[in-house]
């Protein structure tokens, strides 16, 4: 293949772009957000008839096929427009961990989450465990014909509104199970509250939950393994959606700075302000790259590295480009009449979802040869 070809991704992700672009104004952040769900069931359809849900599931179960980094070029459109919709809970996590489960039951559920049909989350950390994947006090234990079901799991975008959540707990034998429980289950408390972004979450807890033995979907699968998996690619993911999102920061800065005068003239004139915008230019750059990195190590000895590494300086990236965005439209910039402000928000979330950077700097030193 030449070189100049485009790639699948960049297919992909250009398509997803030009989507984003025609379909996804302002007002439609907003309307999602202030929704009861936390997202515009409309649009939901729509972003599942672009095949975006099903981006990471095979072919032979009704995907397309694709691997991370076509899934990075949907999260970067994500950021790009500040999509409310689940896309990366059900597209990124849910959707490849049902599909590696290969049960008839996530079979089943798998389908119906590809379609729109219905929206299933993953509730996996603990409130008590910090970014600790494999710490859990939740329990599973048999009582007559049934399972019962206690854990206090940590806050979740999208799971308020979601039709089925996907919960892990360990039984006796330490074994981890993913139980799928609907949200009228009785025994379970789903507290709302709002994220930094204003994004929906929910807090759900399980009292004495009983449920039929056959909402254990795993079958015996080693949960934990497939779960750390899938939260590995979602941490490369969110790195993909703030690098869609400083690219509008920095465009949008730019156009200011065009723009606004002082003194007679643009501040973009002004020499100070060219570098710190070769500055924020050379952060998104740094992200985008350890990102790409971090893409081509996977199925390699690299991959846990090159992922951590990449979650620590999109992170950075993250925060320092979203300021001085702020900093350089003024006051003005926080206010949430401008998209800038949201980016912001959205940007400052990014930071700490699936481990912050000094949770990845620290497994990037134990990881070192």
């Amino acid at each position: 293949m030449s070189m100049l070809e485009p790639t699948d991704a960049e297919i992909l992700r250009d398509h997803a772009f030009k989507w984003v672009d025609e379909n996804y104004g302002e007002d439609r952040e907003k309307a999602g957000r202030d929704s009861a769900t936390g997202f515009d069931a409309v649009l939901h359809d729509a972003i599942a008839q672009q095949g975006w849900l099903g981006a990471m599931v095979p072919e032979d179960k009704d995907g397309t096929g694709g691997d991370l980094a076509e899934m990075a070029g949907i999260m970067q459109a994500v950021g790009r427009g500040l999509v409310s919709e689940p896309v990366l809970s059900i597209g990124g996590i849910t959707a490849p961990l049902l599909a590696r489960l290969g049960t008839p039951a996530a079979d089943t559920l798998l389908a119906q989450i590809m379609n729109g049909e219905k929206t299933a989350v993953l509730c996996h950390y603990e409130r008590d465990a910090g970014f600790d994947r494999g710490l859990s006090d939740s329990t599973l234990r048999p009582v007559d014909d049934t399972l019962d079901l206690n854990a206090a799991k940590a806050p979740v975008l999208d799971v308020v509104g979601a039709d089925v959540l996907l919960v892990t707990a360990r039984d006796a034998a330490g074994r981890m199970a993913l139980l799928a429980v609907t949200p009228d289950t009785r025994g379970l408390t789903l507290d709302q509250h709002r994220s930094v972004d204003q994004r929906r979450l929910g807090t759900a807890r399980f009292e004495g939950c009983r449920l039929p033995t056959d909402a254990d979907l795993a079958e015996g699968a080693d949960v934990d393994a497939l779960v750390s998996r899938v939260l590995d690619g979602a941490a490369l993911l969110v790195c993909a959606e703030a690098i869609g999102a400083m690219d509008v920061l920095i465009a949008e800065t730019e156009t200011y700075l065009q723009t606004r005068k002082q003194f007679g003239q643009p501040l973009s004139q002004f020499q100070v302000l060219q570098h710190r915008m070769v500055d924020m230019l050379m952060h998104l750059e740094e992200a985008q790259s350890t990102l790409e990195a971090a893409l081509d190590a996977q199925g390699t000895a690299r991959e846990a590295r090159a992922i951590a590494l990449a979650k620590i300086v999109c992170a950075r990236a993250a925060r320092y480009v979203s300021q001085e965005a702020v900093q350089l439209h003024g006051g003005i910039g926080m206010t949430d009449d401008l998209r800038i402000s949201r980016y912001f928000r959205r940007l400052m979330l990014s930071e700490t979802m699936f481990g912050d950077a000094d949770w990845h700097a620290e497994k990037y030193r134990q990881l070192r040869p």
